[in-house]
């Protein structure tokens, strides 16, 4: 059973050049905008053509091999944050996608930050604060398992969709780590990584979908 080791993580990223590290931050949050996406639809609320450009844009960037450009995105994405711009009494800010959407946020913003200053942690965070909350909240608050047993944590992440989402993080670390080693071409990784995402984002629509009727 894969455990998210935010170490191991931070030592292999640490490991590869800022380019890539960006990579993986960006096909963390391109997993997530499908979710960003679903919630709009339910609530009409949000801004998924403001993510989808800054997405479009970080790929436009990785495929230029560009970093420390600021995105827009970084001065006012808490603006979006569901809590963040409706009343706690508010039906839309207790909708059970409304967790999802703010993962999504975050997980972009990590991406934005990684890009602008290259570095391990942001990306890890848009694969921990992004991917791996959204699925631990699928459990917990779409499946509803129980946080307060001992064999909690355990059962989590033994659920097929956590143990998904490690596979991919480690998958597309593994990816990046080889085109690292043996100097390939970081474009067709760049493609790869977006349509293998939205595919992947697919999945989670599928999975949130059913667990929200």
């Amino acid at each position: 059973m894969i455990q998210f080791e935010q170490n191991l993580l931070k030592d292999r990223l640490e490991a590869i050049s800022p380019r890539h590290r960006m990579l993986f931050a960006l096909a963390a949050a391109e997993r997530l905008f499908p979710l960003y996406v679903l919630y709009n639809e339910k609530t009409a609320r949000g801004r998924p053509n403001e993510l989808r450009s800054t997405l479009d844009h970080l790929r436009e960037l990785a495929l230029r091999g560009q970093i420390g450009v600021k995105e827009r995105f970084l001065i006012d994405y808490e603006s979006l944050i569901p809590a963040g711009d409706l009343a706690p009494s508010s039906e839309v800010d207790s909708h059970p996608l409304s967790g999802l959407a703010e993962f999504a946020i975050l997980s972009l913003a990590s991406a934005c930050q990684c890009q602008l200053t290259g570095d391990g942690d942001s990306a890890i965070c848009a694969a921990e604060s992004g991917g791996y909350a959204a699925v631990d909240y699928i459990a917990n608050s779409l499946e509803g398992m129980d946080y307060g047993t001992p064999e909690a944590e355990t059962a989590i992440n033994k659920k097929q969709f956590v143990q998904a989402e490690l596979e991919r993080q480690l998958r597309d670390l593994a990816e990046l780590e080889n085109s690292a080693r043996d100097g390939s071409g970081i474009e067709r990784l760049v493609q790869t990584f977006r349509g293998r995402a939205e595919s992947e984002g697919a999945t989670l629509v599928t999975l949130v979908s059913e667990l929200s009727q």
